[in-house]
């Protein structure tokens, strides 16, 4: 004595076109929020120009600090040695420069030989 489930009780299709909106709306939500984020102005940016070993105990890194209006900027670097291990980190203000683009050296006492210096963070503080 088998039943048929679908006669007894019947079926609830939702349509196919259903499932396509749910989609393209979650799709079209996506894309427009990484819109927003990537066009969001960003008040700092630091990029790592360059950087000196001088000797065991010292690393200078080099920074450009870009800014689009004239605020204080706080950046934090660090020296990694052969091992990428941090062997050195310092933070530093950065005030006003009147341009764009500063570049700015900071001079990092390290516990051993660093091999290279790293930007952390750079933000506004104004």
């Amino acid at each position: 004595m088998s039943t048929d489930l679908t006669a007894r009780y019947g079926t609830r299709r939702r349509p196919r076109w259903t499932w396509w909106v749910v989609a393209v709306v979650g799709v079209g939500a996506g894309v427009a929020w990484a819109a927003w984020v990537a066009f969001q102005p960003r008040p700092v940016t630091a990029t790592v120009w360059g950087y000196d070993v001088q000797s065991d105990t010292r690393t200078v890194v080099t920074l450009d600090v870009r800014r689009s209006d004239d605020d204080p900027a706080r950046c934090t670097v660090y020296v990694q040695a052969e091992d990428h291990g941090v062997v050195g980190e310092r933070t530093i203000d950065v005030p006003p420069s009147g341009r764009e683009v500063t570049r700015v050296r900071i001079p990092v006492e390290t516990e051993r030989r660093g091999v290279n210096g790293i930007l952390r963070t750079c933000e506004t503080t104004g």
